[in-house]
């Protein structure tokens, strides 16, 4: 998990997810307020998204947040 500043200064967290059929997501979690959001990481495995989210720098987390969706995990759990 990775925590940092969005363009504007909010502070997100970011997590790897593995989630069904091999697909690895990106979740962001705001640390004040709501708006989960998350996107697909092209990795092969999990194992390769937390290298990718450990050796990630902060402009590579925004782009990543930037291109993300909106999510409900209890409406759509993956």
């Amino acid at each position: 998990m990775r925590t940092f500043d969005d363009s504007d200064g909010q502070r997100w967290q970011a997590a790897v997810l593995d989630a069904s059929y091999g697909v690895i997501l990106l979740v962001f979690s705001p640390l004040h307020g709501d708006g989960i959001r998350r996107s697909q990481l092209q990795v092969v495995n999990l194992a390769e998204g937390q290298d990718w989210i450990a050796m990630a720098d902060e402009e590579a987390l925004r782009e990543q947040l930037g291109a993300a969706d909106p999510w409900d995990p209890s409406a759509d759990p993956f």
